[in-house]
């Protein structure tokens, strides 16, 4: 039987990063962990997950859960480095 420390070890994201594309798209976390491996195969997964934390990030804040904005603050500076390709598809060009 597989189990969720064996799908962390074989993922390409950050357990942060799982667990927030979980609650972003109401996901178990295994179902998230393959959401996620997916998205990073493809040119646009990277921003997709960067946009995923940005939402949750507007949530917690709107919420007035300030704690967590400010964790998912400190893990949007993160994906930025970790994934530094792309463009977030909902940011306006001006």
């Amino acid at each position: 039987m597989i189990t969720l420390d064996d799908c962390y070890s074989m993922s390409d994201a950050p357990d942060d990063d799982v667990g927030v594309v979980a609650s972003h798209e109401g996901l178990s976390l295994i179902m998230a962990m393959g959401k996620i491996n997916a998205f990073l195969a493809q040119p646009w997964g990277g921003p997709a997950i960067r946009q995923m934390i940005l939402d949750e990030y507007a949530r917690a804040d709107g919420q007035g859960n300030h704690a967590r904005a400010y964790i998912l603050a400190i893990q949007y500076r993160e994906a930025r480095a970790r994934y530094p390709h792309g463009r977030d598809r909902r940011r306006r060009t001006r």
